[in-house]
């Protein structure tokens, strides 16, 4: 630390000291961020982060939250994405999410209104890999952002929420690209930041304590062999689903950035990845153990059932397969200055008006109304008279 200035070491030790108390972490991780913004290769600002993801409290609470989404027994590939994009939104206390929601902020939200249609296609692109697990579809994500960066009459709104997107998704590579292409082009100090926490999960997210190892599928597909055996594979479920776009002509007409057939030269010319996964704090082998067969619900299951009466029996049969998470023993380190917690206060200063932006001005109607011309190039509209 002798080499950085003393703000940093304070910095640091706020960081520890907000960190130590329960539900802290996320906060103190972001004054982590703050150092890394200024200071990207500061190993005791990248180490804390980890430290602080490490509090057995912060671990339980994140791996019932991701729980509620992804069954931990799910060891898809695409699964794993969506964990560590879960993950990533939990923990990150970046300003600018809660920013772009504020009134008049719309193009920050959904991007600027000159190419909201090519990176809404590209956004969907990249759900379609998200949620379904096509990875072919973040290839094909790129050429309308591309076709967004060369057209916008504000290319550095548009490279930040494309980044965003990324990032939101678990695309961490691709984020920490974009960032940087826009930090070398513009003095950004919200782009920073972000690109120093984006950076940091593109480094760590195969670490994260709360996340189980990777897998390759395996022990979804034997867990559903109990679940139901007539249920298809992921790879049909991709199959169908391509079929399907394709059938409501929603399919992409052009080429990905990098073709099929070379990408699968380049597969064949990587060596084998087979490192050993890195130690964890939590002890996955009992994944590994399960027998597939139906167990006493989950806490928060049965929570839910309780919350929703009509749906008790619905919830309880979807998630039979849910396994039960074990708090830790001791109970959380509370911040003795941390007012009591007050439901009541969660819906004080709620906006009741209707929410409307003032640059609305592209219909919904028209959001995916895409054809060849949005990818052709303009030379036609750059003729005199041409409007």
């Amino acid at each position: 630390m002798t080499d950085y200035p003393d703000y940093v070491r304070q910095m640091l030790l706020q960081a520890r000291d907000v960190g130590q108390w329960y539900c802290g972490q996320p906060d103190g991780a972001a004054l982590c961020y703050d150092v890394l913004a200024l200071f990207p290769d500061c190993r005791e600002a990248s180490d804390l982060v980890y430290e602080l993801f490490c509090d057995e409290w912060c671990i339980y609470d994140n791996r019932v939250a991701v729980q509620r989404n992804i069954d931990e027994w799910d060891d898809r590939p695409h699964q794993q994405r969506r964990r560590r994009a879960l993950s990533f939104c939990f923990m990150s206390r970046w300003e600018g999410w809660d920013r772009e929601y504020a009134r008049g902020r719309k193009a920050e939200r959904e991007g600027p209104p000159d190419v909201r249609k090519l990176l809404m296609l590209g956004k969907m692109q990249l759900l379609e890999a998200y949620c379904l697990g096509d990875e072919e579809a973040s290839d094909y994500a790129w050429v309308p952002f591309t076709r967004a960066i060369e057209k916008s009459r504000d290319s550095e709104m548009t490279l930040l929420w494309i980044a965003k997107e990324y990032a939101d998704l678990g695309f961490f590579a691709d984020s920490v690209e974009v960032l940087m292409q826009l930090c070398s082009q513009y003095k950004n100090q919200d782009a920073r930041r972000l690109l120093a926490e984006v950076r940091w999960w593109r480094d760590h997210a195969h670490r994260i304590p709360w996340i189980p190892p990777a897998g390759d599928g395996a022990r979804y597909k034997r867990m559903m062999q109990n679940i139901d055996p007539t249920a298809p594979t992921h790879e049909e479920i991709v199959e169908q689903m391509r079929a399907q776009i394709k059938k409501v002509g929603n399919a992409p007409t052009w080429k990905p950035v990098i073709d099929r057939e070379i990408a699968a030269l380049f597969a064949e010319a990587m060596p084998d990845q087979n490192d050993a996964p890195p130690a964890s704090v939590v002890d996955w082998s009992f994944l590994d153990a399960d027998d597939g067969q139906p167990r006493e619900p989950a806490d928060w299951v049965k929570k839910s059932a309780k919350m929703f009466p009509r749906q008790a029996l619905e919830i309880l049969a979807m998630h039979r397969w849910t396994r039960q998470i074990k708090p830790p023993s001791t109970p959380p380190r509370r911040d003795p200055n941390d007012a009591p917690f007050d439901p009541s206060e969660m819906l004080n200063g709620i906006d009741a008006e209707p929410f409307e932006d003032e640059d609305d001005d592209l219909p919904d109607d028209e959001q995916f109304d895409l054809d060849a011309e949005d990818f052709a190039e303009d030379d036609e509209a750059e003729k005199p008279g041409r409007k």
